[in-house]
């Protein structure tokens, strides 16, 4: 009897739930709703069960529950081709930030064609939508909806009319025993719908938790402004070390000067070489600025109890980021707080100068505040902006390389060097950072025939087959294709080319190779006619996810890889030594932890400050053993904002919290390593090797 009538309450609670979707979302925008029961029956059943108290829900919700990573809910609908998002309500019931991930999967497939990774904040509902045109794979970072997290998505494009269901995955953190969220409303709908946000205050004045508490939060802020006054005259009176160059390179390794940074092998390992002459090894903080900004979409103003007004002392601290949406930069407020409207830029520099220098740090990394540094006696990177794109683009943001168009706008990027090329501060520029169609390995020239017809970059391709052809029964035969012709690599549409035969793979891979080839060696060529004295540091791709990456080496002074490891990718280090001839940088590396102020941690996760700082320490010395590793640089000086940046990251990764009070037990370590990277250059010591306890990274 006990379980006719808990199914009786499944079917009354989804008939229940089909009501409050329409008026949750609006009759007019409800293509298709997911009651209860139906959930009910699509889930694993010992992982869900419904609920009708859920926190901050007034209707029935579903409770799921994961002890391990896995897929609790399938969404099946005959409507998918007539919506334009799924949408559905959230919570996340822990201490730290919630991820979860949406799979989409094909009809007749197992495995998933798309997989969506998103994050949310702890105990607080939140609504989720995910665009159906995320479908296609040509673009891997989702627009932030109010108070939800980061959301990446992967995979290969999946035509709406080939979607068979979708999934929902609980991505356990390894925090708590079992990781539970709480599920209601879920819909497609025909546009993207209103956001409401509960009436709870997560952030102080100062841009801090109101819900935690951990040692060296800042109390008050008086206690704020009496710290930062004495930091500042602290470095006021700060002494750099008199042990290395002007531009921090080692007096003991010495090279031919030529009055810019350059790059030499000596027979036994490779070389940066400051201006002076003197070995360099780049030891960069990346980001570094007066603090990271918090977004606030609309009715996120609510879960603040205090933001900065656009007018008045504070009016510096509000602004727009790139998108338009409105910032609110607590670190920024803070110094306006200690040191005033007038003041706090040039306090907030004095007192940055002097702790990078305290900390061994020789290089301002990238997305710095460049207008602030530039002139203050320091080496610094540049990050190019507006790599040159075309109106249309093959795949992701990969453009048409072998149109005019490139060409002219290759030229006109290049143009950002006139102000630079005669710095000696300036170590180098990076072309770009993580192209996303390096986002994993893909077939640049398979992907390129599946949209777009017409493209200058089609017809060199459909030349390329002519001539290796002749004719197109020939190239039929090694495709197993049915083109009438070679124009219709031009002209027409093709789903999947390279899994039609191995020789197409093959020959699609080569052309993508000259892809690669003319995409990086256009501007390359555009640069060094405006700049011929500074280094091309490459493209910071997020990994080297396949050999295309290699094809870069060609032009670049440096290979740079954002590697979020516990050691570098020291094989890939080596692999581009070995077949582009070419030194490596590390452009990215983090490590966070939950011990202090923030729900997530990061990349790459340790316990506490202090294995912070020893995780450093051997990822840093363990690079500067390596004879083909020229530096790295960390990611980032600030912690990010509580409710997260503009793509939704609110890792505690940073060397100081928003306050500005330093992680003393991690920066102790880091000192250690940046004493000890000559030595260890040289052969005169031996690099640090001890691993940390690493836990599952909180994430997005």
């Amino acid at each position: 009897m006990r379980n006719v009538f808990n199914i009786l309450i499944a079917l009354f609670c989804g008939c229940a739930l089909s009501v409050q979707a329409a008026s949750v979302y609006g009759e007019d925008k409800t293509v298709h709703e997911f009651s209860l029961s139906s959930l009910i029956g699509a889930g694993r059943k010992e992982c869900i069960t419904l609920k009708t108290d859920a926190p901050q829900f007034s209707e029935p919700v579903l409770k799921l529950q994961a002890t391990r990573s896995e897929e609790i809910l399938q969404l099946r609908s005959e409507d998918w081709d007539k919506a334009e998002c799924l949408a559905f309500d959230i919570y996340y019931d822990g201490d730290h930030s919630g991820i979860f991930a949406l799979r989409a999967y094909a009809k007749g497939q197992s495995k998933e064609s798309i997989h969506a990774e998103i994050g949310i904040m702890p105990q607080l509902k939140t609504r989720v939508t995910f665009p159906l045109s995320h479908l296609n794979a040509q673009q891997v970072f989702m627009k932030r909806n109010p108070a939800r997290l980061k959301g990446v998505v992967q995979g290969r494009r999946l035509p709406l009319e080939e979607l068979d269901r979708m999934a929902l995955t609980i991505q356990h953190t390894g925090r708590d025993t079992t990781e539970t969220f709480y599920i209601a409303n879920v819909a497609l709908l025909s546009s993207e719908p209103t956001f409401e946000l509960p009436d709870v205050k997560l952030v102080d004045a100062m841009g801090q938790s109101t819900i935690k508490d951990w040692p060296g939060k800042t109390p008050s802020i008086e206690a704020l402004k009496k710290q930062l006054q004495a930091e500042l005259e602290s470095a006021k009176n700060y002494k750099p070390s008199s042990q290395l160059s002007q531009y921090g390179g080692t007096l003991k390794k010495r090279f031919d000067a030529s009055g810019y940074f350059r790059v030499e092998h000596d027979g036994t390992r490779w070389w940066m070489i400051d201006p002076e002459g003197c070995g360099f090894f780049s030891m960069g903080m990346d980001c570094v600025g007066a603090g990271e900004s918090s977004t606030i979409l609309p009715g996120m103003e609510k879960l603040f109890e205090w933001l900065p007004e656009s007018n008045g002392d504070y009016r510096v601290a509000q602004g727009r980021d790139w998108q338009g949406i409105t910032t609110a930069n607590f670190p920024v407020a803070n110094l306006i707080r200690a040191f005033g409207p007038e003041n706090w830029k040039d306090s907030w520099r004095t007192i940055t100068k002097a702790r990078l220098s305290q900390w061994g740090f020789n290089t301002i990394g990238n997305w710095s505040d460049i207008r602030a540094f530039r002139g203050q006696k320091i080496p610094y990177v540049l990050p190019l902006g507006s790599f040159p794109r075309t109106e249309t683009m093959l795949f992701r943001d990969f453009p048409d390389v072998f149109s005019s168009e490139y060409e002219k706008n290759s030229a006109q990027y290049a143009r950002e060097m006139e102000a630079y090329k005669e710095d000696p501060w300036l170590i180098g520029y990076f072309m770009r950072n993580e192209p996303e169609w390096g986002f994993g390995s893909f077939n640049l020239a398979s992907e390129m025939l599946e949209a777009n017809p017409g493209t200058a970059t089609r017809k060199a391709l459909a030349a390329k087959m002519e001539e290796k052809y002749k004719e197109i029964d020939a190239l039929n035969k090694a495709w197993n294709s049915e083109l009438k012709s070679f124009d219709e690599l031009i002209s027409e549409n093709f789903r999947r080319m390279e899994d039609k035969s191995p020789e197409a793979k093959k020959d699609l891979w080569s052309f993508s190779e000259e892809m690669v080839s003319a995409y990086v060696k256009i501007p390359a060529r555009e640069l060094r006619k405006v700049d011929p004295h500074h280094l091309n540091l490459g493209m910071r791709y997020a990994w080297i996810a396949s050999d295309l990456m290699y094809k870069a080496g060609e032009v670049f002074d440096v290979f740079t890889i954002n590697s979020y490891e516990f050691v570098p990718h020291l094989d890939s280090v080596d692999e581009v030594a070995r077949r582009c001839n070419k030194p490596t940088m590390i452009g990215e590396f983090h490590f966070g932890a939950l011990d202090r102020g923030l729900p997530s941690t990061g990349l790459r996760a340790v316990e506490t400050q202090r294995d912070r700082g020893l995780a450093y320490r051997r990822y840093v010395e363990r690079g500067a053993a390596n004879p083909n590793f020229l530096g790295s640089h960390y990611f980032i000086l600030n912690d990010q904002a509580y409710l997260g940046r503009f793509d939704g990251e609110n890792y505690q990764i940073g060397f100081v919290d928003t306050a500005h009070t330093p992680y003393h037990e991690m920066i102790e370590e880091v000192i250690k390593a940046h004493e000890n990277v000559y030595e260890i250059m040289m052969g005169n010591k031996e690099p640090y090797d001890t691993p940390v306890k690493a836990l599952r990274p909180i994430s997005f």
